[in-house]
């Protein structure tokens, strides 16, 4: 969805002012949601009420069908949740969606060439986050969490305290700001872009962490214990793919922590297997791609991708491609 008009706030069933959000249409099964009792947050991205924690997931795949060439692209998490993502023109939209198929929290992260030379894309985006801001102080309470100073958060909870709307900002990455500054004031938050705003169902989101899979003490890419001879073809092609699995998973817990995938591969605290060499083909905070290779598969490879990249991998051998999130490599 680029919603290419970069932040166009036009819906095809209502209109969104600075001060209100306006109920739009909505799909038939938000309406029959509606009608049995269930709730969408009182807070929405960009005055859109299509955009939602709370709604199904179904709604915002078929808003992006409507609105752009790009579609969202979804892997899977634990206790069977999903991140979809899709890429906007202000940078992306990723929402994480229930086993139910709920979107339990969507997030807009903006891109950092949009908050560094783009004056005019940086002006668009002060007037959303600017009428954000007033539709959210009607709905909700603000509050503030200085945490840490270098990455302040400002929070809006409604009335149940169940629907939250956020801004996240970073000061980490601007030279004068020194490593040692205090908290930031409201008036120069006012005046700073967020790296990303975002709405939440919070007492679902927080029991969507509680199932998260305990962290192994040691993450190492060991499917198998080496056998006592040199591996098989077969047996290097389960290390490839299994090291490329480890990866896709290291890089969404990232971008679930941070909001950006992680550039640096030896920053993941990999341990790939032994004779497997991983590198990361394309790396930006909002993409990655991958490829794994062995000497003892000689102008063979695996490859994975995630997010927004320009050109999906390819195997050196046979040039195959999979979808975000799979892993493909040339047949023996």
């Amino acid at each position: 969805m680029t919603m290419s008009v970069r932040f166009r706030l036009v819906m095809q069933c209502g209109v969104v002012t600075a001060t209100a959000l306006v109920v739009g249409c909505g799909s038939t099964s938000d309406i029959t949601d509606r009608i049995a009792g269930h709730r969408a947050s009182p807070f929405a991205l960009f005055g859109r009420t299509d955009m939602r924690a709370g709604m199904r997931y179904e709604t915002l795949r078929e808003a992006a069908k409507k609105e752009s060439v790009r579609q969202y692209e979804c892997l899977p998490l634990w206790a069977k949740a999903q991140r979809c993502s899709v890429v906007i023109e202000s940078g992306a939209l990723i929402a994480i969606v229930d086993s139910s198929g709920r979107v339990i929290r969507l997030l807009a992260t903006t891109d950092p060439m949009l908050r560094g030379a783009d004056m005019h894309g940086q002006l668009l985006l002060r007037d959303v986050v600017r009428d954000t801001r007033m539709a959210w102080d009607s709905v909700g309470a603000l509050h503030r969490n200085d945490g840490d100073p270098l990455a302040p958060e400002l929070f809006w909870l409604d009335r149940t305290q169940r629907w939250s709307g956020t801004l996240w900002y970073s000061r980490a990455h601007r030279a004068d700001v020194p490593a040692a500054s205090s908290a930031a004031t409201d008036a120069e938050l006012a005046m700073t872009l967020p790296e990303s705003i975002g709405v939440t169902d919070s007492p679902a989101y927080a029991l969507f962490w509680q199932l998260h899979p305990a962290p192994r003490e040691v993450r190492r890419i060991v499917p198998v214990a080496p056998p006592p001879v040199p591996p098989s073809a077969d047996d290097i092609l389960t290390m490839l793919r299994s090291d490329l699995r480890a990866l896709t998973i290291a890089e969404e817990e990232t971008v679930h922590r941070a909001g950006a995938y992680e550039t640096h591969l030896d920053h993941l605290n990999l341990a790939p297997s032994p004779g497997v060499r991983v590198e990361l083909l394309h790396a930006t905070v909002d993409g990655w791609s991958a490829m794994a290779t062995h000497a003892g598969l000689p102008g063979m490879s695996c490859v994975v991708y995630a997010g927004d990249v320009a050109t999906p991998p390819a195997t050196r051998k046979s040039g195959r491609r999979g979808i975000a999130g799979e892993v493909a490599c040339d047949r023996l």
